[in-house]
């Protein structure tokens, strides 16, 4: 909480705002999302009223950005479904390598 009031980013890794169309699977079912922000240990998903998500919750996320990654709910919010990637496939690493490339060129100051 301290941390949270001084500002500083408590993640290990940058985070790409990104929106993405995307499934969730979980629990047998498959729920249609987005996703809103990616690193390279996880994702936050927009909110699914209807998953019955919990902390801990196992789920499976498929976006034809990234493909198909598991992942483990770490806390569900407001902003949405706050995700940790267990063992990033080599699709979902490229696509964050992408993801950094054009970050960089869409922030880079005008010449």
């Amino acid at each position: 909480m301290a941390e949270a009031q001084l500002g500083r980013e408590r993640r290990r890794d940058t985070r790409f705002p990104v929106t993405l169309s995307a499934r969730l699977h979980q629990g047998g079912r498959s729920y249609r999302t987005e996703i809103l922000n990616l690193s390279r240990g996880g994702l936050l998903l927009a909110p699914v009223m209807l998953a019955p998500l919990n902390p801990g919750s196992r789920i499976r996320v498929e976006a034809a950005t990234i493909g198909e990654v598991e992942a483990y709910v770490v806390s569900v919010s407001a902003l949405g479904i706050h995700a940790r990637v267990e063992d990033p496939t080599e699709r979902f690493q490229n696509a964050l390598v992408r993801l950094a490339r054009l970050t960089r060129i869409w922030t880079a100051p005008e010449m």
